[in-house]
């Protein structure tokens, strides 16, 4: 008989029926404390060989509707090697249709980036002599707020902050944040020379319950991190409450907030609302980004995209002080940058067999210090 578990680090499902494998029925589950739902993450203890039919019955009610047309959902064996399996979003229901060659899969919007793995990322890196960990707070279920300083900060240097993972379902972030982390530090000319004119404060997941949890969007009190920053409670949202602390200390030259799109085939920046100076360095960062690689592209990004429609980062987002972008440009003075991934692929440079995936979104954060060197002036 197949079994299906989430009760593990980032599961999340609604078990419905699962008496026949053509006809397994699960729903989307809310976020704790808010009724957001778009991840889901679960094994399925089963046959090899035999054909599978999982219907999310409830996808069309989903915060994120519209995410499901051309949309491919993940699986994998061995939690480590992700692939896109056949699904198709039929009648309000996400439908994957698909046969195992084993006995156990795993299935996910995205690939996942669990806790422990952070933990042993961060152990692993702290040998390194460049960088400094430091534990800025813990959340309400006592989880490590995790900072990392990389490079000797000085009077003079550029003071660069990457934040990841202010939405938990985002997992693309975090492996974003993990490709930047290792090319910063990897000793080749170019991270040198930017840790001799820079220091990078990087917090590489800012909602570790959220995570956690399973959520896709909110922290362990329910709440969107990324509508905290205008008055963060010390409380109830101490994830934005202790990294503006540091910030006041260290000031900012520099933000990046590192996010994942639903909808949007594309990567894609949306640059805070400042100042004409922060405008053109925004477009410049924008051009040497695209430069640098060709996964990145200048022409979609949410106002465009969706003409002109109210959604989050587009027209109407732009100047809430409440998002992590408005408040560091509004308080700082400085450019402040929302760098958006897809959860589908980047039509600029589609896969088939992975579509956007976490190997990819390593390489992108490995990239991005090329523009962050030429904001920099070195």
């Amino acid at each position: 008989m197949m079994k299906i578990s989430h009760n593990f680090d980032s599961g999340s499902i609604v078990i419905i029926d699962t008496k026949d494998i053509n006809n397994i029925q699960l729903e989307l589950k809310t976020d704790n404390n808010d009724n957001t739902m778009q991840w889901f993450h679960f094994r399925c203890h089963t046959h090899a060989g035999l054909r599978h039919t999982i219907r999310i019955l409830n996808a069309g009610d989903s915060s994120f509707s519209r995410a499901w047309e051309n949309y491919q959902a993940m699986a994998s064996y061995d939690q480590i090697n992700w692939f896109r399996v056949p699904t198709k979003f039929i009648n309000k229901e996400l439908v994957i249709n698909y046969t195992p060659t084993k006995d156990e899969i795993s299935y996910a919007y995205f690939t996942p980036y669990n806790y422990a793995r952070q933990q042993k990322f961060i152990k692993q890196i702290q040998k390194v002599e460049q960088c400094q960990h430091t534990i800025l707070a813990s959340t309400r279920d006592n989880n490590a707020i995790d900072l990392l300083t990389i490079g000797e900060p000085e009077l003079g240097k550029k003071a660069i902050w990457i934040i990841a993972r202010q939405h938990p379902g985002e997992t693309m972030a975090q492996w974003f944040t993990e490709g930047l982390v290792n090319h910063l530090l990897s000793q080749d000319n170019n991270s040198r020379r930017l840790l001799e004119k820079a220091v990078f404060y990087i917090v590489p997941n800012m909602n570790p319950d959220g995570c956690i949890k399973g959520n896709h969007r909110t922290n362990g009190h329910g709440l969107n991190l990324n509508r905290q920053w205008h008055n963060p409670s010390k409380t109830l949202c101490p994830e934005v409450y202790y990294v503006q602390e540091k910030m006041a200390q260290t000031g900012v030259d520099l933000l990046l907030d590192i996010h994942g799109d639903e909808e949007i085939p594309y990567n894609f920046i949306m640059p805070a609302k400042g100042s004409s100076t922060i405008s053109a360095q925004a477009n410049e960062f924008k051009s040497n980004f695209m430069a640098a690689t060709k996964e990145f592209q200048i022409e979609v990004d949410y106002d465009n995209f969706h003409k002109k429609q109210s959604r989050c980062c587009g027209t109407t987002c732009s100047g809430k002080q409440s998002m992590a972008s408005q408040y560091v440009t509004n308080t700082f003075g400085c450019l402040a940058l929302v760098l958006e991934m897809p959860f589908i692929d980047h039509n600029n440079q589609p896969n088939s067999i992975t579509g956007w995936s976490a190997p990819r979104s390593i390489n992108l954060g490995a990239d991005i210090l090329k523009p962050i060197i030429s904001f920099c002036k070195i």
